[in-house]
Formats: structure tokens, C-alpha cells, sequence
């Protein structure tokens, strides 16, 4: 039972990685903070070479890079593993969607998606480090939201709220996608493990 109980707690390296994880979450706040300066009429945003490289993209661009970073050492115990790699995909794809929203949401202001989005990227950062837990259960339910949130991206573009062909809708509806991919491989992973023995 001792052995159990110290297979549970957290090594310093996962300790350090998810600590640097936060780090990239507040850089991905940031980044919204600049797009909603500069999205909503308070000047044009510095950029390099191309008006796209602006400012709030290259902040979210370091954030991504820190999560990978955080992630890679958070998880690094998992990924010497059969389907941690898996793992840190989809860990590291749920950051990449959350931040996509982030980065959209100054095309949604006064609307009810800004809300909407804003609360899905909040609960996409939160909820990522629950997969590393392998539940079936969490697993479960990030496969039926992230398909929901799918179906949305979709939905939505459809029906006229923004055009398809846009670069961040096509990224976003893209990491979905790979996401819910990413998702049912965890989950078909979790439930053709085999389960640990009853002690005697």
C-alpha cells in the first residue's frame, strides 16, 4: 500500500513542467489581452514583415512553445511508455485549441460566442493535465466535448458567423479534429489495459 502511495506523487520534473505548463497559459492570457487592445480599434499592432506577424501572434507563438516545453517535461514520464506520445498530442493539441479560441475572440465581441469561447478555452487549459490521470471517465468526456466543440467550429462558420476559408477557423477546426482523434486513441488505450491484479 506504501509502494502505491508513492507512485502517486508527483517527481519534480512533472512538478517543474506543469509549473512551466502555467507559465505558457498566462503568456496565452497575454496574448488575448493584446488582441482584444488592438481588435478593438486602440491601433494597429506591431508586426514583422507581414501585417499577420503581428504582436499578439508572436506571443502565441511563445506560449504554444512553452506548453510544448512544459509539456514534454510534465509528461516526460509517460512518454517512455507505450502511447505517450498519444498522450502529449492530444495534451498538447487541447492548449493549441484553447489558445486558437483565445486568438478568434476579438471577431466575437459583443456577441454571445465571446462568452461561449472564452469559457471553452478556460476549461480546455484546466482540463488538459486530467489526461495524464488516464481515466476512462475524464477520457470520456474530453472525447464528447471535444467532438461537441468540433461540431460547433463547424456549425458555426455554416451558418454564417464566419467564413470558412478563414486561416483561424480552418487551423482551429483542424487541431479539433486531430484532438478527438488523439482522444479516442487514449480512450481505446485505457480500456484495453489491463487492470491491476486484487491484492490477496
Amino acid at each position: 500500500m506504501e509502494s502505491r502511495h508513492r507512485a502517486r506523487v508527483a517527481r519534480p520534473r512533472e512538478v517543474r513542467g506543469w509549473l512551466v505548463y502555467g507559465v505558457a497559459v498566462a503568456v496565452a492570457y497575454l496574448m488575448l489581452a493584446f488582441r482584444l487592445y488592438y481588435g478593438t480599434g486602440m491601433g494597429t499592432s506591431p508586426f514583422l514583415l507581414f501585417s499577420w506577424i503581428d504582436l499578439p501572434f508572436l506571443i502565441g507563438i511563445l506560449a504554444g512553445a512553452l506548453a510544448a516545453l512544459g509539456l514534454h517535461q510534465a509528461l516526460w514520464y509517460f512518454l517512455v511508455k507505450p502511447g505517450g506520445g498519444t498522450l502529449y498530442a492530444a495534451t498538447f493539441l487541447m492548449f493549441i485549441v484553447a489558445s486558437l479560441f483565445f486568438y478568434a475572440l476579438p471577431n466575437h465581441v459583443g456577441t454571445t460566442f465571446f462568452l461561449l469561447m472564452f469559457l471553452a478555452s478556460v476549461v480546455l487549459f484546466l482540463y488538459a493535465p486530467a489526461l495524464s490521470y488516464g481515466s476512462r471517465v475524464w477520457l470520456g468526456i474530453g472525447v464528447a466535448g471535444a467532438a461537441g466543440l468540433l461540431a460547433a467550429s463547424v456549425y458555426g462558420p455554416l451558418q454564417g458567423s464566419a467564413p470558412l476559408t478563414d486561416p483561424v477557423v480552418i487551423s482551429t477546426v483542424v487541431a479539433e479534429g486531430l484532438l478527438v482523434l488523439a482522444l479516442v486513441r487514449l480512450l481505446q488505450q485505457a480500456v484495453h489495459r489491463p487492470r491491476a491484479a486484487a491484492p490477496a
